[in-house]
């Protein structure tokens, strides 16, 4: 809905009252990763290769899958329905999509969105890389366009 635009206003309803209008400079892209306590920062909302939830006492084991979660991969391809789940055709970043584990490069198995979650939360499949050291907070990075998520969401490795 902010195709094109440089900035957009912002309001939220909340039992019937509204607040004050905000303009918000619009982005092509601003990753982030969903974390288990939802801050944005520390282990992330996960899942390991057998569909277990990573965490220390489950760490991932290096080559396997780690599925993630996030939003703000901007433009997708087709584009996504504002309030839509995603379903049958699963739009895909238009910008292009790297990420790191633990700081080394990680092979992106898939991006795109997230069946049947609402438009623009997205999964991103990671093959955790040989080389990385293992430990309980094994930061993730991932680069959509020019814009890297913070270093602040994190796996553990074994």
């Amino acid at each position: 809905a902010v195709k094109n635009k440089t900035y957009t206003e912002v309001q939220i309803e909340y039992q019937s009252r509204l607040t004050k209008k905000l303009v918000l400079p619009v982005a092509p892209s601003m990753p982030g990763l969903f974390t288990l306590d939802a801050s944005g920062r520390g282990p992330a909302a996960a899942l390991n290769q057998d569909g277990s939830l990573n965490s220390a006492a489950n760490p991932a084991a290096v080559n396997s899958s780690v599925v993630f979660y996030g939003t703000g991969e901007g433009e997708t391809t087709p584009a996504g329905v504002d309030g839509l789940p995603a379903m049958v055709v699963y739009p895909k970043p238009a910008l292009n999509v790297s990420a790191t584990i633990g700081g080394i490069p990680a092979t992106v198995e898939y991006l795109g969105a997230a069946p049947y979650c609402v438009a623009g939360v997205f999964q991103m499949n990671l093959k955790v890389p040989a080389g990385v050291t293992p430990g309980n907070s094994v930061p993730v990075v991932v680069k959509i366009g020019d814009v890297e998520s913070p270093a602040v969401t994190t796996i553990a490795v074994r």
